[in-house]
């Protein structure tokens, strides 16, 4: 499985399955729970980006990465994660419900350490962590997280980006900052690869 040019290999991140493909393919029953959640709500409304992973929980939890725009009078949007749950036997999606809503990430505190420092470097772009990916061992450590990126300015559209920081000797670096878009999608939702952290 790849995301950006980055090889996952087998593991797994709470009981999640890695399934990344993008909105315009998703499972007939996701895109009615969508609509039906949506119909719902007050105030806000999702649009799905991507699908990052299934989980078997009482039917079928879906983790999506969306972007909420509010009913305010400037329409705010925001990058979050969104958990979806399809419960057993319900084969048409109407029976969804919203499960969670994560607007930030906890990451574990090695990886929130390194990513502030090497963040904090950066200026003109606020990276909000949704959602932690793995480490791979190379030249020290690098760290993969999902994050949403906003520029800095008033009316600013937040986009989805996989932040990789690095962690050598001490000293903390961005090493790259790659759109949600640029993800490979080569994997299919019959065959979907576990994520987890990097052997």
């Amino acid at each position: 499985m790849r995301l950006g040019g980055i090889e996952f290999p087998e593991g797994g991140l709470g009981g999640w399955t890695l399934c990344n493909y993008p909105a315009n393919e998703l499972p007939q029953e996701l895109a009615t729970a969508i609509v039906t959640i949506n119909m719902n709500l007050l105030g806000a409304s999702y649009t799905p980006i991507r699908v990052l992973g299934t989980q078997v929980v009482n039917g079928t939890n879906y983790l999506l990465l969306a972007k909420i725009v509010r009913t305010d009078l400037e329409h705010t949007t925001d990058i979050v994660l969104m958990v979806i749950n399809i419960p057993a036997g319900d084969i048409t999606g109407e029976q969804a419900t919203l499960v969670d809503v994560i607007n930030q990430a906890e990451l574990p505190a090695e990886v929130q350490d390194v990513f502030d420092d090497a963040i904090g470097a950066l200026h003109g772009v606020n990276y909000t962590p949704l959602l932690y990916v793995g480490s791979q061992v190379v030249k020290g450590l690098n760290y993969y997280i999902i994050c949403e990126a906003q520029v800095v300015y008033p009316g600013a559209i937040p986009t989805a980006v996989i932040v990789c920081v690095n962690t050598f000797e001490g000293k903390n670096t961005v090493v790259s900052i790659e759109p949600i878009s640029a993800f490979d999608v080569n994997c299919s939702k019959e065959a979907n690869a576990p994520l987890g952290e990097w052997p």
